[in-house]
This record gives structure tokens, sequence and C-alpha cells, in this order.
């Protein structure tokens, strides 16, 4: 079959209608082509009806991948020995690059222990995003001896719906309202650990 330029009254399209490698033809109208010039390495061709190609190149989205990560380490023991939540000392703040991401929360937190013999002292612990708790979890003693420090673990996968900096804490109290109760107990340290996920 031979190549070159079509004479223009057979109706064919042009091979000069393209510049480079990589270049499209494509439809604008009924029975009308045009160039589409070849996009960005990695990019994809992408649907876009505002164009007059009705195509565009267009980056990959970045749905489901990990954008940034933040964590922090805390080890100061801290007590409490009321009801009411205190500040483990454990804190970490990220600030999403997109209102529609997500962030996964995951916090160990460690020392976790009680100062006397009475079985209904617990440590509860809770999880907040800026002052609204958004996860639970305790360590409940069953015994009336002393405990040795135990581990609670928090996974959170939280929608906070912003582009601003989201401080991300945790809490604990002793609902026994007795006696003290202890959190990074001997200095065991806790980590929080936070990921913004793309939507």
């Amino acid at each position: 079959m031979a190549s070159g330029r079509i004479p223009s009254v057979e109706g064919g399209i042009q091979p000069t209608i393209v510049d480079a490698k990589g270049d499209l033809i494509v439809a604008t109208a009924a029975d009308t082509v045009s160039r589409l010039a070849v996009g960005t390495n990695n990019h994809v061709l992408t649907a876009d009806s505002s164009t007059s190609t009705g195509l565009k190149w267009a980056a990959l989205p970045a749905s489901g991948k990990v954008l940034q990560v933040v964590s922090a380490y805390y080890t100061t023991s801290t007590s409490n020995s009321t009801s009411t939540y205190a500040d483990t000392g454990l804190t970490a703040t990220i600030t999403p690059s997109a209102a529609t991401s997500k962030i996964a929360v995951f916090v160990a937190q460690n020392g976790c222990n009680k100062s006397n013999g009475n079985t209904l002292n617990q440590v509860q612990l809770r999880l907040l995003r800026g002052a609204t708790e958004i996860a639970m979890a305790y360590v409940g003693y069953t015994e009336t001896l002393l405990q040795t420090n135990s581990s609670v673990s928090l996974l959170k996968l939280d929608d906070p719906n912003t582009t601003s900096a989201v401080t991300y804490k945790t809490q604990f109290n002793n609902p026994n309202n007795t006696a003290s109760v202890t959190v990074q107990n001997g200095s065991a340290g806790s980590t929080i650990i936070l990921m913004e996920i793309g939507a």
C-alpha cells in the first residue's frame, strides 16, 4: 500500500496532520478530525468534554496511595486517679493534601498499669481528632494483684474532610475513680502513626 499525501478530493486524512511520535488523530465533531499532541510520560488518556477534542492527558489519580506519614513517640510516665479524661502526652498533627483523603491512625499505647489491688481499676483510653472522640478501648484487670505493664492498640480509618492541620491524641482515665492508673509506666514508649490515604 502506498504511503504519502492522499489527494484531498478523495477525503483522506493527510499524514501531515501529526507532528511527533505519539500524536493521536481524534474526532472533534462528525466527519471532523484533529491532532491530539502526545502527552507527558506516565500520563493517561482521559475523557474530558470541556476540551476541543473531548480528550486530555492526565496524571494517574492518587486513589489508595499513601501520600504522607507522620509519627510521634512519647515515653514520659503519666498517671490519673479519676474518671475525668487526661492527656497521655501522645499526640501528632497532620495536614491532609486533599479534603477527600482519609487518615489511617495507628496507636500503640504502652506501659498501661494500675497502682493497687482493686479489681475494678482499669485504664480506659480514647482517641481524639481535635476535641472529637473517634475510638475507645480499655485494659481491664481481673485479679487483685498488681499487674505488669499492658498495651492497648487503637486503629482508626478517619475521614476529617479538611485540608487544615488535624491533631490526633490519646486520653485516659480510671472509670472506677478511686486510685491511680498509669500509661508509659516505667517510661515504656507509646507510638502514634498517621497516614494520609488518597481517595
